[in-house]
């Protein structure tokens, strides 16, 4: 153990030298508050600028943990955010390295890419390269005016301007470019699958994990963006509708202004997604390479990118939403219609008759209520997170060369922090989250509490590193108990990763051909 920090190798970038410092226990070269990008209020809402350059040796060895984000004490964060860290084996066992970066999830208004959650020990001691970093949230990151000043998706911008970064400087750090695996979790994940329909990032990256994300779910995408900015600016007492107007109020306020803007979702006969501030599509601006033209349904069914992707989920996921709730919240459920954005009908009394049909599905003729929390919890798993990941690798398998290997991760122990968290610790399986602590070593949960635990932590860990070294998690030379099969196109294969791995059916039936034939019928194409 090192008593204080001692010098890594220096590295030599196109921006400059870089100094790092040796982890405590010397495993990990750490390189860490690198700027990739420039993010200030003359790119506020764009794409960001270029990455500075400097003389001498820039001191990577000072986390910079937030991107500007809302929390319970104030805004936090500086709107200099734009900062990445590079973690190398201090021991390698061979070069080059796979390089694993990694997107940070928070509903893309909180979280950074720092080691209070994402320590990468667990990984890096499995001889990959790990890659972290922030990007911009809430409106500075999403605010979609699509307009030249505000074209929208500028925290998608911020994550393609650090995918360049690496593609362009990780060969110093002993990293392959050509071997670059993508992964992210909740907003991450989404993000990532929206990259993986973007023209903007082709070549950036060689394969993906999808964890508990997709840019076909009902939250993904914000399908009426300035409407949502005209409701923002409305709270601050302006009535507009007006693109450039909404752009001009913006544009004069302090970052951290922007950032509090407290807005409640408004209230219609539909209960809709809570999240506001989110991806969208863009329009074709002269000037504006786009991120997103069309909805990622309608690239993933065209056009998709043959690229090698693992996709999962936990195997409660809706224990995170429900442990957010309240009476009053639940209650309203009972007075609004359960339906969201990305679902079309030819009129109100056809949208009500398939809401009716799913409020029967989960809950018969009962009232929404606390009482029925395991309905509420299955509804929530089932509409955001597992039915979404489902539908996105059959459409991959219809239409890509792809491999695609799905996972449920149903391990219940003693590092599953956020279903903890929820308060429904006696239900069985596995929170949304709670896989991220079983790949992360973070500060937020240094300890291995049980032996179960270990062994988890070196099955996650191991799938993940396999398929990024060699596209297969579970290779001749896997450590893992069994092998890990690909789904295909006549039905998806189930990794259920738990003390004793099994590979399974498609989790519930019932379910999936329930929501099937509502999107079958129902799904808007339109943008």
């Amino acid at each position: 153990m090192n008593i204080v920090d001692q010098p890594a190798p220096e590295v030599v970038i196109e921006q400059g030298i870089l100094s790092g410092k040796i982890s405590a226990d010397g495993t990990t070269f750490e390189y860490v508050g690198i700027p990739y990008a420039t993010s200030n209020s003359s790119t506020r809402f764009q794409a960001p600028g270029p990455p500075p350059s400097w003389d001498g040796v820039y001191k990577a060895i000072y986390e910079i943990y937030d991107c500007p984000q809302y929390t319970p004490v104030g805004v936090i964060g500086s709107e200099d955010c734009l900062k990445i860290n590079v973690y190398v084996p201090a021991l390698p066992k061979a070069k080059p390295h796979a390089v694993m970066v990694y997107i940070h999830g928070g509903s893309f208004i909180v979280g950074n890419g720092g080691k209070l959650i994402y320590g990468p020990g667990f990984l890096v001691r499995k001889d990959v390269i790990v890659v972290t970093f922030n990007y911009r949230l809430g409106p500075l990151g999403f605010l979609c005016l699509r307009i030249k000043e505000a074209p929208g998706n500028a925290g998608l911008r911020d994550q393609i301007a650090a995918l360049k970064w690496v593609k362009k400087n990780i060969a110093a750090f002993g990293g392959d470019p050509d071997n670059i695996t993508v992964f992210g979790e909740s907003a991450g994940a989404t993000s990532l699958s929206l990259l993986l329909v973007s023209e903007a990032s082709t070549g950036l990256f060689n394969r993906a994990i999808v964890q508990s994300g997709s840019a076909i779910s009902n939250w993904a995408i914000n399908r009426n963006p300035e409407y949502v900015a005209s409701h923002l600016v409305k709270n601050l007492g302006y009535n507009t509708k007006d693109p450039k107007e909404m752009y001009e109020i913006f544009s004069k306020m302090d970052y951290k202004e922007i950032t509090s803007i407290n807005s409640d979702k408004p209230i219609d006969l539909f209960f809709k997604k809570q999240i506001l501030i989110l991806p969208c599509i863009e329009t074709k601006i002269p000037g504006v390479e786009p991120v997103l033209t069309d909805l990622p349904y309608n690239f993933i069914t065209r056009s998709p990118k043959n690229i090698d992707i693992i996709y999962g989920i936990t195997s409660n996921e809706g224990l995170i939403v429900i442990g957010e709730e309240t009476d009053k919240s639940i209650r309203e459920r009972n007075v609004r219609h359960l339906l969201g954005p990305d679902l079309r009908f030819n009129s109100e009394n056809e949208a009500i008759e398939v809401a009716n049909k799913i409020h029967k599905f989960y809950f018969g003729e009962d009232e929404i209520s606390f009482k029925k929390s395991v309905n509420i919890t299955n509804l929530y798993s089932h509409l955001y997170f597992e039915m979404p990941a489902i539908f996105e690798s059959e459409y991959f398998l219809q239409n890509a060369k792809s491999n695609v290997y799905n996972y449920i991760f149903d391990y219940s122990g003693g590092r599953n922090i956020l279903k903890f968290q929820s308060t429904y610790w006696n239900e069985p399986g596995a929170s949304h989250g709670d896989d991220l602590f079983y790949i992360f070593n973070g500060n937020l949960c240094p300890y291995n509490i049980f032996r179960e635990d270990k062994k988890i932590i070196q099955y996650m860990t191991e799938l993940w590193t396999n398929f990024a070294k060699y596209g297969n998690p579970t290779p001749n030379n896997s450590e893992f108990p069994m092998k890990w099969s690909p789904s295909t196109k006549e039905g998806l294969k189930f990794l259920y990763i738990d003390s004793e791995p099994r590979m399974g059916p498609m989790p519930n039936p019932e379910a999936y051909n329930f929501w099937k034939h509502i999107y079958e019928v129902h799904r808007n194409f339109e943008i």
